[in-house]
């Protein structure tokens, strides 16, 4: 299905906390197409500069920085422009330019991640979004719910079904991978930061269980970083710590397997890094972009059933891939996760609720 008005510039003006580099390959490519504002607070945290992240590329996107009231009153005012935010009361500046375009009666949209269900701090946040149901549901036009759980959080909460989307993250093409079949010996690689969150320490007991931690290698920092060096004391595991970005692609191509064991992660972009490599991902069922993983690019374990141990096992016996078999997960990537599939995709989207589509499109990544 295309857009039938795809030859139509539409205005769009996306309010961010800060240059995202998980939005830049979809901004980038809608902006190629449409006219693109994005307003943010911040451009890019330090630390990731430090950490060999360079500034995302936004392309034709006019970008501007933590404007002062009268500035953001001047766009606020773009009534046939769609107004594109970054959660709901998620970040100050978004937060507030949300609620004068809601007073300004303006064309709503908002993109958001799961919001963290678990525990009883994820029964407040049920009641939270409860709330902001009641006092925004109406004035929002669409909801693009990113993650494998995005869509159930808004849906639970009661925000109409109709204005829901599935959405996701989308990275840059790593463009240098080369498939060939060096992948003989497993190498599985974790990356993320060293928090529980991230449930780093359990996978090592794992790999431990199943004899091979020592084709485990660990990318990352963190608050758990001295616990994890205990944990593999006189192993053959590769912990790395920090790692420039560029490296860290050549990491993920150069592994047999990337591993994501994550208690919760709304999305988890360096699922989408992988796939761009053609390595193949076992992710948690609670990572958001597990619902990537079928067809041979990768596997999901469930958080509840504790199963990681077997699951790991069992795909053992189909790895290594072949040069052919990492290609085809990287064309999949290419043809269904880029900036440009996210485009024509988000382009259906606005030809429903605005435009004269009569049908839904269903994301490319879920068909």
């Amino acid at each position: 299905m295309h857009y039938q008005n795809k030859h139509k510039v539409m205005t769009f003006i996306i309010y961010q906390n800060i240059l995202s580099f998980h939005q830049s390959a979809f901004i980038r490519n809608l902006a190629e197409k449409h006219d693109v504002t994005l307003i943010v607070q911040n451009e890019i945290e330090e630390k990731m500069l430090r950490q060999g992240w360079k500034k995302p590329d936004f392309g034709k996107t006019k970008i501007i920085i933590n404007p002062d009231s009268d500035l953001l009153n001047k766009f606020m005012e773009q009534k046939d422009a769609i107004h594109f935010f970054a959660g709901i009361d998620a970040f100050p500046l978004s937060a507030k330019a949300f609620k004068i375009a809601i007073r300004n009666r303006l064309k709503i949209g908002v993109y958001s991640e799961p919001f963290n269900w678990l525990g009883w701090k994820g029964k407040l946040r049920f009641l939270k979004y409860w709330i902001l149901k009641l006092r925004y549901n109406k004035h929002i036009d669409f909801i693009l719910a990113i993650g494998n759980k995005g869509r159930w959080c808004f849906e639970k909460t009661g925000f109409s079904k109709s204005k829901i989307y599935d959405w996701a993250y989308f990275t840059e093409d790593i463009g240098s991978t080369s498939f060939n079949n060096k992948h003989t010996l497993n190498r599985f690689l974790f990356v993320g930061q060293i928090i529980k969150r991230k449930n780093i320490l359990s996978l090592v007991e794992v790999c431990k269980k199943v004899d091979l931690i020592n084709q485990l290698s660990i990318i990352g920092v963190g608050q758990l970083e001295e616990k994890l060096k205990k944990a593999i004391e006189n192993t053959e595991c590769a912990y790395l710590g920090k790692v420039l970005n560029a490296d860290v692609y050549q990491k993920i191509a150069e592994s047999s397997i990337l591993i994501l064991p994550s208690v919760f992660d709304g999305w988890g972009a360096v699922v989408n890094e992988a796939l761009m490599c053609g390595t193949p991902v076992i992710a948690s069922d609670n990572c958001g972009a597990s619902v990537l993983l079928r067809d041979g690019r990768g596997k999901v374990f469930s958080i509840k059933e504790n199963n990681l141990e077997q699951i790991l096992s069992d795909f053992l016996r189909e790895l290594p891939y072949s040069a052919d078999k990492r290609k085809e997960i990287h064309n999949w990537a290419l043809q269904n996760i880029s900036g440009e599939a996210a485009v024509m995709y988000f382009e259906n989207i606005m030809g429903y609720v605005y435009g004269n589509l009569s049908q839904k499109d269903v994301a490319p990544w879920l068909k």
